[in-house]
Parts: structure tokens; C-alpha cells; sequence
């Protein structure tokens, strides 16, 4: 019921009737975790490359295998809000699978697949470039990054300011409590 409600209302999205044949999709994928600025300039870029933007969100267990160390923080339907509330979005695929295949591009007819220069998890390709099959068929883009923004950067800048938010919180709290037996006479 829900998929057949998400189709009858994407129906009257604007761009929706308009899609056919001469219609240049451009595909990216990612895990999309702790959805941040660098995430949004890729998008973009990679909205530039064609009429209409199809972002994969891998699944918690791909970013998992492919990342470790307890990634991905965020669970999938949070990195999927978070990427469809961008407006250089045009369609999510859930569950994306790490490899772009042939059949992939064929049945979401894909024009181009990108990514960005700067990633999350660096080059951790195991056996093989998941983007090998688009750049075997020269459709990859691999574009700049206009942010080095990464969840590891984000990581390190919360764990250097936990004790400074944590001290703030411990003196807030502190004087608050002074100022409620200040004002209902209990000191």
C-alpha cells in the first residue's frame, strides 16, 4: 500500500511528466552518514551533470561490511530523510547494492554515475571498484570536491569537544539550580 501511495503522489510531482526518453539520469551512491555540507556540494555537482539526480542509499549492513568500526551511526531511514530533504534530489533508491552493474544502468537508464574525489571509508575496495562497470562503459564522473569535509573530521570535532560541552552543561546546570533556590527560598 505504502509503495503504491509514494507512486500515486509522485505522479504529480513536478519534473515526473516530463521524464522520457532524452531524459539524462545521473546515478550516485553513498551511505550518506551524518549528512553534512560536503554531502550536499556533491549532490549538487552531480545534479549539474544531467536533467534528473537518483541517489542510492546503501543499507546499514553494506556501510557495515565496507566501513566497520560500528558505521554507519546514522540508521538508513535517517540517511534517507536526510537525502531526500535536499533539493538537488530528484529519486532515492533504497538498499542501493555496492556495485553499479549493467543492468542497474539499463533499468534505471542511467546517463552518468558519479562520485566525489573526497570520500567517507577513503578507497576501501576490497576486491574490485564498485564503479568499475560505468567507467569500463565511460559514463563515470569522478568529480572534485569542494569540501574536505569528512564523517571522520565530524567524529574527531565531537570527541575534541565533548569535555568542553560537558564542563558548559555541568555550569549550566549548576547555576540553574542556584537560581531555583535562590527564587523559591531553599538556600
Amino acid at each position: 500500500v505504502t509503495s503504491q501511495l509514494m507512486k500515486a503522489f509522485t505522479v504529480g510531482l513536478p519534473g515526473e511528466a516530463a521524464r522520457g526518453a532524452n531524459t539524462r539520469t545521473v546515478y550516485v551512491d553513498g551511505a550518506w552518514d551524518m549528512f553534512h555540507a560536503g554531502h550536499i556540494a556533491l549532490l549538487r555537482q552531480a545534479r549539474a551533470l544531467g536533467d534528473r539526480l537518483v541517489v542510492g542509499v546503501h543499507s546499514d549492513e553494506v556501510v557495515n561490511r565496507h566501513r566497520g568500526l560500528n558505521y554507519p551511526i546514522m540508521a538508513m531511514n535517517e540517511r534517507v530523510l536526510s537525502v531526500l530533504g535536499c533539493r538537488f534530489v530528484d529519486d532515492v533508491l533504497l538498499n542501493a547494492p555496492w556495485d553499479v552493474t549493467e543492468e542497474m544502468i539499463a533499468t534505471l537508464r542511467i546517463s552518468a554515475v558519479a562520485r566525489g574525489k573526497i570520500r567517507d571509508g577513503g578507497d576501501r575496495f576490497l576486491e574490485k571498484d564498485p564503479h568499475a562497470v560505468p567507467q569500463a562503459l565511460g559514463i563515470h564522473a569522478e568529480l572534485d570536491s569542494e569540501s574536505a569535509l569528512t564523517l571522520q573530521e565530524i567524529s574527531e570535532r565531537l570527541r575534541d569537544r565533548r569535555e568542553e560541552v560537558e564542563r558548559r552543561h555541568a555550569e549550566k546546570a549548576r547555576k540553574e539550580s542556584e537560581r531555583y533556590r535562590q527564587k523559591h527560598g531553599l538556600t
